[in-house]
């Protein structure tokens, strides 16, 4: 997530504010449909053009998906389709609901954050950093600063072969702490493992258990599992993939489970579940009270715990990740895989957030989503001031009323060329994008009507610019676009 423009993160969040207030009517505005409509289309390209054999994505504003799609396929061998609700991997975001959990025995007395981490797990025999100051303690572990190795003591990320709890459990004390608590920030997977065998001792239940009958089943989230579904593989669950080989074809992963590092990395979810997940989030801090954890509990764990010295570096609540840019914070966390990556984010000031999930390792889902929300942007800004003043109309949109112009909503190119756009209707115009550009939002085409199919470009300063002209067929639908002398041929 460090990667997201600050002047584009600004720009979404302030005007996604208002949109989230009004969620039951935000995705049936034009505008919010053209955005949808570019999104897509750009998202639809870059997937193939990046060979991604699937991906699935989910966009919330308050208690509404205001979209969800699924794009390519679950399992390319029998042609699977992969849609918003097939389940993919979600790797570290699995650490959200284990620190929930935490948090749940926390609330209910069970367990004490700052209790030595030996005393609720009297096996833990990890030696001490020999500077140590204070012991290592689930409070510092959901903040990645107690310390600890990274990985639990196989090579398990190497061979794909994933260790037991008993494994982890007897090298627990083979191992070394790399640094003392709160000396730095040190993700660590074997942190979460073991707050997840926390659960377990202070629940006196399997973790599995435990968090299926007080987390999941509770939140309505019946595609999400605590292991990975492999029984479903390829089908309700989606296949993971490797990197293209010789001939351009990606190999299966094939079947794999986290066993003992599952509390850590071993969920899978799909993109409309993180969604319920999200508006569960947003609920329970407007609402307060108590939904599964308690309001204050929720808003403890996406509350700044760590930074580093300088903030220019790792900012952390309890299992939460927060990014700080500008003024603004997005608070989730992201995944990785053998096969799978996601990237799940929230900003719960305004109520937005997004999930996108593919079945490959070599595309960044946060890249990805920090595109879709700049093309959705200027549609939710539009519908926003119009749920402000709904008895209004704009000049521009009564002016366009004689034009259809979803007859000129499509996608645009040259075959065997990278040379498309898609273009939307809007209730200003139209709205392009080159479908190979990696930051379409930044060149965007606006396009007024003026006579005939005849629209005139203008810049982002609202200066008048070239004209474009279509072609349309005998039911007035466009065909082909003519821009600077060349033609562009519908192609969808």
């Amino acid at each position: 997530m460090k990667g997201f423009s600050r002047c584009l993160l600004a720009g979404v969040f302030s005007l996604v504010s208002a949109v989230a207030a009004q969620a039951d009517t935000i995705a049936e505005h034009q505008d919010v449909k053209a955005g949808i409509f570019l999104a897509n289309a750009w998202l639809e390209n870059r997937l193939s053009y990046d060979r991604v054999p699937g991906a699935s994505i989910a966009v919330v504003a308050d208690q509404e998906t205001v979209w969800a799609e699924g794009f390519g396929y679950a399992r390319l061998r029998g042609k699977v389709p992969a849609t918003a609700d097939t389940a993919y991997s979600i790797c570290s975001v699995s650490k959200l609901f284990t620190s929930i959990g935490v948090m749940q025995l926390r609330d209910a007395g069970a367990l004490d954050l700052d209790a030595p981490l030996a005393e609720l797990l009297p096996w833990y025999n990890l030696p001490p950093h020999a500077d140590a100051e204070e012991p290592v303690t689930l409070r510092n572990i959901l903040s990645h600063v107690a310390g600890l190795p990274r990985e639990a003591v196989t090579p398990y990320w190497v061979d794909e072969d994933f260790p037991a709890r008993g494994t982890i459990q007897e090298g627990v004390g083979e191992q070394s702490a790399l640094y003392r608590p709160y000396e730095r920030f040190q993700y660590s997977n074997l942190g979460m493992s073991l707050a997840g065998e926390a659960i377990a001792a202070a629940s006196r239940r399997d973790y599995h258990d435990y968090v299926r009958n007080n987390i999941l089943e509770p939140l309505g989230l019946d595609a999400t599992t605590s292991e990975l579904p492999v029984e479903d593989y390829g089908r309700r669950f989606a296949a993971g993939y490797r990197l293209p080989d010789s001939k351009g074809k990606r190999p299966e992963v094939g079947r794999y489970t986290l066993n003992g590092i599952a509390p850590a990395a071993g969920f899978a979810s799909s993109a409309n579940d993180l969604a319920r997940f999200a508006k569960w989030q947003f609920r329970l801090r407007e609402n307060g009270g108590e939904e599964v954890i308690k309001a204050t509990t929720l808003r403890e764990m996406q509350r700044l715990q760590w930074a580093e010295p300088d903030m220019d570096g790792a900012t952390w609540g309890l299992g939460f990740s927060l990014n700080k840019v500008g003024n603004d914070v997005w608070v989730g966390h992201g995944g990785y895989c053998p096969g799978y990556r996601t990237s799940f984010l929230l900003r719960p000031q305004d109520k937005v957030a997004v999930a996108l999930m593919v079945n490959v390792n070599d595309v960044a889902p946060s890249s990805l989503v920090r595109q879709v929300l700049a093309l959705m942007g200027p549609g939710m800004e539009t519908a926003a001031k119009a749920m402000d003043e709904p008895d209004g109309e704009t000049e521009s949109a009564s002016e366009e009323e004689a034009v259809d112009l979803t007859a000129y909503q499509g996608v645009y190119g040259r075959q065997q060329m990278p040379i498309n756009y898609a273009l939307a209707a809007t209730s200003k115009g139209l709205t392009g994008i080159s479908l190979y550009s990696d930051k379409p939002a930044d060149y965007q085409l606006k396009l007024r009507h003026e006579e005939g199919h005849v629209f005139r470009v203008y810049s982002k300063k609202d200066e008048p610019l070239h004209t474009v002209r279509f072609e349309v067929d005998e039911d007035g639908r466009a065909t082909r676009m003519w821009m600077h002398g060349q033609y562009s041929d519908r192609l969808d």
